[in-house]
């Protein structure tokens, strides 16, 4: 067992694209430990077991945002101070995580840019709190007045710097039977870079949500891009969620081994 293997010997077993290494934070966060083969010597086999679970620790945070920007910044500054106090480097945030609305337009009323005051608050935090936040889906001010992006940001912990921001490619365009109509791509206009950057825990691939059902997207990520992580924040329909979600998680992970 090397640390360079326990990522993908962690998402191959048990299907997960978040990473949590024993001792994560959250409602959501699991262990996946695996003894060491009985054909390696006492000595040999604790010393790597111990040099393994000394990866970086990763938080991810459950929550349900809403449409008041205070209230799910305060939510998602207890999940960092959390994370930090449990000593984890990185905290996975969902999509969505600093407003959802109950509809389109106000979607476009609260998007800011990159540079504006709520994301600002973002960066302190991860500044404050000494944990990266990779913040899973940000309405970002868009190309034109009628259009925003749905953007993926990665905070660097300590410095609340900037390490990158994905702007989500693919649209989430769906008649729900028995469910709602949602046409995203009326009021969000569509990124065009994959993006894959360096974290405490490795290269991280940064997707959103409906990115999820595109295979060839994320072996792109893996194979020619050298993700070692592949997030994937989501705020799925409870219908689309119950029927799909898990099984494309693990769709992708086994495609991607």
């Amino acid at each position: 067992i090397t640390r360079a293997l326990w990522p993908a010997l962690y998402r191959n077993t048990c299907g997960e694209f978040i990473v949590n290494w024993p001792g994560s934070v959250g409602p959501s966060a699991r262990r996946c430990v695996h003894p060491p083969s009985r054909t390696m010597a006492s000595a040999s086999a604790h010393e790597a077991l111990a040099a393994s679970t000394a990866v970086t620790k990763i938080a991810v945070g459950q929550m349900t945002a809403g449409g008041d920007q205070d209230a799910n910044y305060s939510t998602c500054s207890r999940l960092a101070q959390d994370a930090a106090a449990a000593g984890a480097k990185i905290l996975f945030l969902p999509e969505c995580f600093s407003f959802i609305g109950t509809s389109q337009p106000e979607s476009l009323a609260a998007a800011q840019p990159l540079d504006g005051p709520l994301m600002r608050r973002y960066q302190e935090l991860a500044k404050s709190s000494n944990v990266w936040l990779s913040l899973g889906g940000f309405q970002e001010v868009g190309p034109d007045p009628t259009h925003i992006h749905n953007t993926h940001v990665l905070l660097e912990g300590g410095t609340g710097k900037m390490v990158a921001a994905y702007r989500k490619i693919h649209l989430f365009d769906v008649d729900v039977p028995n469910g709602p109509v949602l046409m995203e791509s009326r009021t969000t206009a569509p990124g065009r870079d994959l993006v894959v950057c360096d974290t405490p825990a490795g290269k991280l691939g940064m997707t959103v949500c409906y990115d999820l059902r595109f295979p060839e997207m994320y072996q792109k990520l893996t194979w020619e891009l050298g993700a070692q992580i592949l997030a994937v924040p989501s705020a799925f329909t409870r219908i689309t969620g119950q029927a799909h979600w898990e099984v494309l998680l693990r769709a992708r992970a086994i495609e991607c081994q």
